[in-house]
C-alpha cells in the first residue's frame, strides 16, 4: 500500500520534486501547494505526507496557533476512507497539522482502510505536537505492538518513562517490547526463546547501539567488542558499518569517515550509505576548515600561514564544485525551472563566482515565489563586483515590492544602506537605516550607526 517516489506518475513526480526544492528554500506555503495534490491523489505516498506535514507545521508556526483540541471535522462521512482522508488534508491539516481531533480521525480512517503505517503516522503527528501527551503515546506503543513492531514500541515506552518514570505500564511495556524486539532480530519465535539466549550479548550490543545518550565508557566497551568482530572478518558489511557508526557517536569523525568509505567499497550501490558517507565527509571538511581558520587568525605571522590559506581555499573550492555540479545537472534536466536557476546562482555566489551567478539570478527573478530572494542576492553580487549603482538599483527595487517591515525587508534595507555608504551617499545611507531603526531597535548594529550620526 505504501508508494515510493519511483512509483509516482510523471505528473505527481514533477510536483513532488518541485515541492522538495521549495522546502530546501524554506518556501513552506509554496511547498504545501505543490505536495498537497500529490498526497491527495496518492494516499500511500508516505514520504510526501511527512514532508507535507512538516511544511504545514512551519507555515502554521509562522503566525497561526495550533489548536490541540478542536471540533470534529464534519465533512469526512464518505464511505470511501481515502476520500475522507483527502478531505482532511484539504480542510483540516493545512490549518492545524498537529491537532488531536484531526489526527485521531485520520487514525480511525487509516485503520478502516487497513493502512496501519498511516495510522501510526497520525499518532506520531499528535506526538510531535504534544510530546508529553502520554495517553497518546500509550496508544501509539500499543499500535506498534499490535502490528509486530516491538522495536518502535520499546522506543515509545522509553520516551514515556522519561516523562513519567513511575509509569509502571510503560516500564513493563518497555521490557516486554525490548525482549520481543531482540527475539525478532534473532529470527526466533516465542517458543524458541531459550535458543536465542546464546546470542544475548550480541542482542544487548545492538540494543545499546540503537539508544541515544550512551556514556563514553559504554561506547568504548562497545567499540572493543566490534573491533574483535572486525578482526575476525574484515569484509562483514554490518560490522564495518557498526565501526563507522560507533566512531561517529564518539565524535571521532575522521575514523568514522574511513570506515564509511570502506563500507561503501563493500556495497557501492547502497544509495543511503553513499549519502551518509558524503555527509560525514562534509563534516570532516567543515572541521578542517574551522581549525585552519582558527590557526590562521590566532597566528597570522606563522611561517606556514600562506600554505594553510591555500589549503583552505582548495577545500572551499572542492566543496563548492560539488554543489555547483549538482545544481548544473538539475538545471540541465529542467532549464525552464526558475527555482533550479536560483539554486545554481546561489551555489555560484557562495563559491565567490559572482559573474556566473548574475545570469542565473536574473532568470530566477521570473518566479514570483523567489523573486525577492533572487534580487537580494543579485544586489550582493553587484556589490561584490563593486558595481554599486547596479547593486543599489536591485536592492531598491526589491525593497519597494515588500510593503511590510519583515525580516527580508530589514535585510534589504541594511544591504542598501551599506551600498550607499560605499558610494559616499550619507543621507540615503541614514534614511535606509532609520527605516529599520523605527521598526526594530535591536536589528544588527543599526541603533549604533543611527545614534552615532547625531553626535
Amino acid at each position: 500500500m505504501i508508494v515510493t517516489e519511483a512509483e509516482l506518475e510523471p505528473k505527481h513526480l514533477n510536483l513532488w520534486k518541485k515541492g522538495l526544492l521549495a522546502t530546501e528554500q524554506k518556501n513552506w506555503e509554496y511547498a504545501v501547494s505543490l505536495i498537497l495534490p500529490v498526497v491527495k491523489d496518492v494516499p500511500g505516498f508516505m514520504d510526501g505526507r511527512m514532508v507535507l506535514r512538516r511544511a504545514e507545521g512551519e507555515t502554521a508556526g509562522s503566525g497561526r496557533k495550533f489548536s490541540f483540541g478542536g471540533g470534529m471535522f464534519k465533512g469526512s462521512s464518505k464511505k470511501d476512507p481515502f476520500e475522507a482522508i483527502a478531505e482532511l488534508e484539504e480542510n483540516v491539516f493545512q490549518k492545524d497539522p498537529f491537532g488531536v481531533s484531526g489526527n485521531q480521525q485520520l487514525y480511525d480512517l487509516a485503520m478502516k482502510a487497513k493502512f496501519p503505517a498511516l495510522a501510526a503516522f497520525a499518532l506520531e503527528t499528535i506526538r510531535m505536537g504534544q510530546p508529553e501527551n502520554t495517553k497518546n503515546m500509550h496508544a501509539l506503543a500499543q499500535h506498534y505492538i499490535a502490528h509486530e513492531q516491538p522495536d518502535k514500541a520499546s522506543a515509545v515506552y522509553n520516551a514515556i518513562l522519561k516523562i513519567d518514570p513511575r509509569d509502571m505500564i510503560a516500564n513493563k511495556g518497555e521490557k516486554d517490547s525490548a525482549a520481543r524486539s531482540s527475539i525478532s532480530r534473532q529470527g526466533f519465535g516465542d517458543n524458541d526463546f531459550r535458543k536465542s539466549m546464546k546470542n544475548a550479548d550480541e542482542a544487548n550490543d545492538l540494543e545499546l547501539m540503537s539508544k541515544q545518550g550512551m556514556t563514553m565508557e559504554q561506547m568504548e566497551q562497545l567499540l572493543g567488542k566490534i573491533i574483535e568482530k572486525y578482526n575476525q572478518d574484515q569484509t562483514n558489511l554490518n560490522t564495518v558499518k557498526a565501526m563507522a557508526e560507533i566512531y561517529e557517536k564518539m565524535d571521532q569523525i575522521d575514523s568514522a569517515l574511513m570506515f564509511y568509505d570502506y563500507a561503501l567499497t563493500l556495497n557501492p550501490s547502497d544509495v543511503s550509505l553513499q549519502r551518509k558517507t558524503e555527509l560525514i565527509r562534509d563534516r570532516v571538511q567543515e572541521t578542517q576548515m574551522q581549525q585552519m581558520e582558527s590557526d590562521i587568525e590566532s597566528n597570522p605571522d606563522a611561517p606556514d600561514v600562506e600554505e594553510k590559506r591555500a589549503q583552505l581555499a582548495k577545500i572551499r573550492l572542492a566543496r563548492a564544485s560539488v554543489v555547483i555540479n549538482e545544481a548544473k545537472v538539475r538545471v540541465d534536466r529542467n532549464p525552464t525551472d526558475k527555482t533550479l536557476r536560483y539554486d545554481l546562482g546561489q551555489a555560484y555566489f557562495l563559491a565567490g563566482m559572482y559573474t556566473e551567478a548574475i545570469p542565473e539570478l536574473q532568470q530566477a527573478k521570473g518566479n514570483p515565489h523567489i523573486r525577492i530572494k533572487a534580487m537580494l542576492m543579485l544586489g550582493r553580487c553587484f556589490e561584490r563586483k563593486n558595481m554599486n549603482d547596479l547593486a543599489k538599483s536591485a536592492l531598491m527595487e526589491a525593497s519597494k515590492e515588500i510593503l511590510i517591515m519583515d525580516g527580508t525587508k530589514k535585510e534589504l534595507l541594511y544591504e542598501l544602506a551599506l551600498v550607499h555608504e560605499k558610494m559616499g551617499a550619507r543621507e540615503p545611507y541614514l534614511e535606509a537605516l532609520k527605516e529599520i531603526y523605527n521598526a526594530d531597535y535591536g536589528y544588527k548594529d543599526v541603533a549604533k550607526r543611527v545614534e552615532s550620526s547625531y553626535t
